[in-house]
């Protein structure tokens, strides 16, 4: 399995067109909407005015200390996780009264999960050469208690749409909880924090 460095461009642009973003490289960078996105350590040039800048990094304290330097701010921080597609259960494991339906957009894939026939919850997709990335998973409040086996569910349906178009490996950026909770699940590792500066 290629290291999450050497897939960079690919996983980088598909997280882009699960924002709806378009991306371009630049160098070693992809720029997406007003974020230059970049592996650090690496060739993590200075954003122009105004734009942000996103490390992917294995080394926070020193992609931190870096922005710093160019007098850039911590505003946000994720997590990337992989799976093997292989490696994960892709039968979704719902209640009786929920149900998955999935609708292609313009530049990702959208599953959306309905309990008693209400929207509940979000996940999208898309897809890299041989790669998924899948993101904006969410579950409105008020559903604490089946949380994880809701995402858990969407990923599966998520994942499966991955498989089907031969992507062997699936990259999930995640917030802080809920990384932990899918790290904790066989089969996802921990990659990499996901920094984005600003001025």
């Amino acid at each position: 399995m290629d290291s999450w460095q050497d897939t960079f461009q690919d996983w980088a642009r598909a997280w882009a067109a699960v924002q709806d973003l378009e991306s371009t490289a630049e160098g070693a960078a992809v720029l997406m909407g007003g974020r230059r996105v970049a592996v650090w350590p690496g060739e993590a040039a200075v954003p122009v005015d105004g734009a942000e800048l996103v490390l992917v990094t294995e080394d926070a304290a020193g992609a931190v200390g870096y922005a710093q330097s160019l007098g850039l701010r911590t505003t946000d921080r994720a997590l990337l996780l992989r799976a093997a597609t292989e490696d994960l259960d892709l039968n979704p494991d719902l209640p009786a009264d929920a149900y998955l339906a999935d609708a292609p957009m313009e530049n990702y894939d959208l599953v959306e999960l309905a309990l008693f026939d209400r929207p509940v919850g979000s996940g999208r997709l898309a897809m890299g050469a041989g790669l998924a990335v899948i993101s904006r998973l969410a579950v409105d409040d008020g559903h604490e208690e089946q949380l994880a086996r809701f995402e858990h569910a969407m990923v599966a349906g998520l994942g499966d749409e991955a498989f089907a178009h031969g992507a062997d490996v699936i990259y999930l950026v995640a917030g802080e909880a809920q990384a932990q909770r899918f790290a904790a699940v066989d089969g996802w590792s921990q990659l990499a924090e996901v920094l984005t500066f600003a001025r």
